[in-house]
């Protein structure tokens, strides 16, 4: 199984790699993502987070809170934390875009990693022209049997629209909806025939100590051995001005037979039109801890 992933995945890098090459603004977000990582380390991942994060970035810390703001408070910490993109999608309009990938933590850039999970980002082209993340969310799992390939990019100069448009704030009241359909479908339909009906092969699940699953069937299988009751309340969200990218994130509560996976999440929806229909392109919950 974890072959027929890691050659899926490498399918999916070859086709993103080729759109890449004709999509300036697919390049330009990519290289603000490497230039992230390479400012974590060489400033500090706090000081990397608060370069690169929008006003009204979210982080979950451990539940939603302006990252900005946050960040600002904090103290800086040891450690260096990496990681790198697989995968990534933009807008028509290129004002806002996702990429996801594996990361890990070391003490120092001299020892090994003690920690490793995937992460998910979703960034929005400001006033300005540059890309800031306006959420990030991750999990933890274990460390990787496979070697996933690193996105490339080429130095493109984006589309000049681009920079007027990434301007707008448009409300993502359509994805909330959707959001708060999911309950009501899933007590209908089941979690798993739910999914099905908002994901694609290029979907990704991410959950603590799972690597990510990739794909319809992968994904329906996970909500087959993971039936049960699926409560969504969205909080917020964004969508591109082409109105065809967008995320939602909120609370889930689930209720099934496996009492270690009952209880109340933060989770995140990147959403991405496909023709008509609206799917869930990545899919990330995290568990919070109860006191």
């Amino acid at each position: 199984m974890k072959k027929y992933l890691f050659a899926l995945i490498c399918l999916i890098f070859v086709y993103t790699n080729n759109a890449q090459i004709k999509n300036p603004n697919l390049n330009s977000m990519i290289a603000t993502e490497y230039a992230f990582v390479s400012s974590a380390a060489e400033i500090g991942t706090r000081d990397a987070f608060l370069k690169f994060i929008a006003d009204d970035g979210i982080i979950f810390r451990p539940n939603a809170v302006n990252g900005k703001t946050y960040l600002s408070n904090a103290p800086k910490r040891p450690g260096l934390l990496g990681w790198y993109p697989t995968y990534a999608g933009i807008s028509h309009d290129g004002d806002m875009g996702f990429t996801t990938g594996p990361a890990d933590f070391k003490k120092d850039k001299d020892s090994s990693a003690i920690w490793f999970g995937n992460f998910s980002t979703v960034w929005q082209r400001q006033s300005n022209g540059e890309f800031k993340f306006v959420i990030d969310m991750g999990i933890g799992n274990n460390k990787p049997t496979e070697q996933y390939v690193p996105l490339k990019y080429e130095m493109t100069s984006p589309n000049p629209s681009a920079l007027r448009k990434g301007m707008k704030r448009i409300k993502a009241d359509q994805l909330l909806n959707y959001d708060k359909e999911f309950t009501m479908i899933i007590s209908k339909m089941g979690v798993a025939s739910t999914y099905k009906k908002f994901i694609n092969e290029e979907s990704r699940l991410l959950r603590d100590e799972l690597y990510p699953i990739v794909g319809t069937s992968a994904i329906a299988d996970y909500f087959t051995k993971n039936s049960g009751t699926y409560l969504f309340n969205p909080i917020g969200g964004k969508i591109s001005s082409s109105k065809d990218i967008g995320f939602t994130y909120g609370e889930l509560k689930i209720t099934n037979s496996d009492e270690n996976k009952n209880g109340t999440y933060n989770y995140m929806h990147i959403w991405k039109k496909e023709g008509k229909r609206w799917i869930i392109i990545i899919d990330v919950a995290n568990k919070l801890e109860t006191k």
